[in-house]
């Protein structure tokens, strides 16, 4: 781990203020309109298996449209085969669904508009964690973290995606480069990068930007 940390370090300094850039544009989703949040959890399931900055043209060209919240299961799918985002079937049908759970009307609002703020408990982000990485379809634990990080809500959780565990095992910290399969071993992956962060001295939030950018030269999302 130890040299896995000298570079953590060294990359972190090299970029320090782009980092905080980059921290500063998700703590300020804190406060955005639930159309917002929703643009970004849409983001998340179209990173999977999908390069991220594909992900995040498609989706912000739902976005920039009513499609994202009117377009149809064929509308969406359209706008993904543009940007090359894999599984685009099955990832239109995942963004109706959800779109459809989200916007049911509750006791305390009625309308049949986009709530995601009600299923963040900033007092208990594990249970908000747990919340969408169970009902929401197309996000994984994984997933669940990088959208509660992206939009301001870190708290200790770590994004355990495939290029996290192609480093954790390069350093002999992960025996395969298999993905969790479950929430265990999700959790013991996580209490790897803790560690990590704490050693290096660094907050978590960061620590998924910075091994992104060992891999790839750049910080992204």
């Amino acid at each position: 781990m130890d040299k896995l940390i000298e570079q953590v370090k060294k990359e972190h300094k090299s970029k320090e203020k782009e980092l905080e850039g980059r921290i500063e544009e998700f703590n300020n989703l804190k406060n955005a309109s639930e159309e917002r949040l929703f643009q970004e959890l849409v983001f998340v399931i179209l990173s999977s298996q999908t390069s991220a900055k594909k992900a995040w043209k498609a989706a912000e060209k739902l976005g920039s449209s009513e499609i994202l919240l009117k377009g149809s299961e064929k509308d969406i799918e359209k706008v993904l085969n543009v940007f090359e985002v894999q599984q685009e079937k099955r990832k239109s049908k995942y963004i109706i669904t959800n779109r459809k759970q989200l916007s049911q009307p509750t006791l305390t609002d009625p309308d049949k508009k986009i709530k995601i703020r009600n299923k963040i408990y900033p007092e208990n982000l594990d249970k908000s964690r747990r919340w969408f990485a169970e009902n929401i379809k197309g996000l994984s634990w994984k997933g669940s973290s990088h959208f509660l990080r992206n939009i301001g809500y870190g708290n200790d959780f770590a994004i355990i995606s495939n290029h996290i565990i192609h480093v954790l095992h390069k350093h002999g910290l992960r025996k395969t480069t298999e993905p969790p399969k479950n929430y265990e071993e999700y959790i013991e992956d996580e209490k790897i990068l803790q560690e990590l962060a704490a050693k290096s001295n660094i907050d978590i939030k960061k620590l998924d930007l910075i091994l992104w950018s060992l891999r790839t030269g750049e910080i992204f999302k």
